[in-house]
């Protein structure tokens, strides 16, 4: 231990001295000093002035502990504490927290392990489709674009990657999904079927998470309003998306409705009202007909089963 003590002085000697009879030690101790401060002499012998402060301090050998018997151990089995039987016995079911749509999703990996253009076969329906869409980007000047594909179960993913490419991506994906179209066409030849999955950069993956949120979020105000919600059209690829992220939702259906371009989405509660929400697409120059109501369609920017949109191709005939 540490043993220490201050003494003043009207020089430093005096301090160190009386420092080491403020410890209590003999004058052969080993003490050591440390100096605090100077002693000032007070000016005109008047005012001011102070005097020297050191400090003193010992290392003194510690005080021997006694050896304290440590207690016998029992050979009690600790108690078990008791399990709720809702987490011990949780039950393999989906999630059914509507939070748990809002969460990042994982992503298909169909545009993992893509290979170079050049290790495409040069025969094969991957490098026709290429070709293809390279025709297109170059009457948009895309010209500088690095294409990676892969060839698997009669479908080539392609991806695009190069600068000025937005315009390719279109509105909501529009203009994309119109290539990817007639590139699979362009591949086929009129032999077979041969499907074309196209993206751009990790466009595919950002819009499944906000078609993903968009649900979770429609789910929940179902969930609370009891009355059901209509999603802007949409493409059988994104209506997809919709229905596999409600299924994983308790107390929610979704079902699509409509006819082509204007086939859409209806998220239903399944204890409240049934009846898809009244769409009136008969509107004026100011975007408002006559006699509209407010809008009870919900915007995609920014054990049940979805209706066979998930079995079937990516632009085949749906329900």
């Amino acid at each position: 231990m540490i043993k220490e003590a201050t003494g003043f002085g009207n020089d430093i000697t005096e301090a160190q001295e009386n420092a080491r009879k403020n410890l209590g030690v003999s004058a052969d101790a080993d003490v050591q000093f440390e100096i605090i401060s100077q002693s000032k002499k007070k000016v005109l012998g008047i005012f001011g002035g102070s005097k020297a402060e050191v400090r003193a301090f010992i290392e003194m050998p510690d005080a021997p502990q006694k050896r304290v018997k440590a207690p016998k151990k029992e050979n009690k089995k600790p108690q078990e504490k008791a399990v709720s039987p809702k987490k011990t016995e949780e039950p393999k079911e989906k999630k059914v927290a509507v939070e748990k749509a809002n969460t990042q999703v994982k992503l298909s990996d169909d545009f993992a392990n893509l290979l170079d253009e050049s290790e495409i076969a040069k025969d094969s329906k991957t490098a026709k489709a290429i070709a293809y869409i390279k025709t297109i980007l170059a009457n948009f000047d895309c010209t500088d674009v690095k294409v990676k594909a892969l060839e698997k179960e009669n479908c080539a993913y392609i991806s695009l990657e190069g600068e000025g490419l937005g315009v390719v991506i279109g509105r909501r994906g529009e203009t994309l999904d119109s290539i990817q179209y007639l590139a699979g066409l362009a591949a086929n030849s009129a032999n077979g079927y041969f499907k074309v999955s196209l993206n751009i950069g990790d466009y595919r993956e950002r819009r499944e998470q906000a078609l993903t949120e968009l649900a979770g979020k429609v789910a929940k105000q179902v969930l609370s309003s009891g009355r059901s919600r209509a999603l802007e059209p949409m493409n059988p690829y994104e209506r997809r998306i919709i229905h596999t992220a409600i299924q994983n939702i308790e107390g929610v259906v979704s079902n699509s409705i409509g006819e082509g371009q204007n086939r859409r989405v209806v998220v239903f509660s399944e204890n409240g009202d049934s009846r898809p929400p009244r769409i009136n697409n008969d509107h004026r120059r100011n975007g408002r007909g006559r006699n509209d109501r407010r809008s009870n369609t919900v915007s995609a920017t920014p054990s049940r089963e979805p209706k066979k949109d998930s079995d079937i191709p990516l632009y085949g005939k749906i329900n």
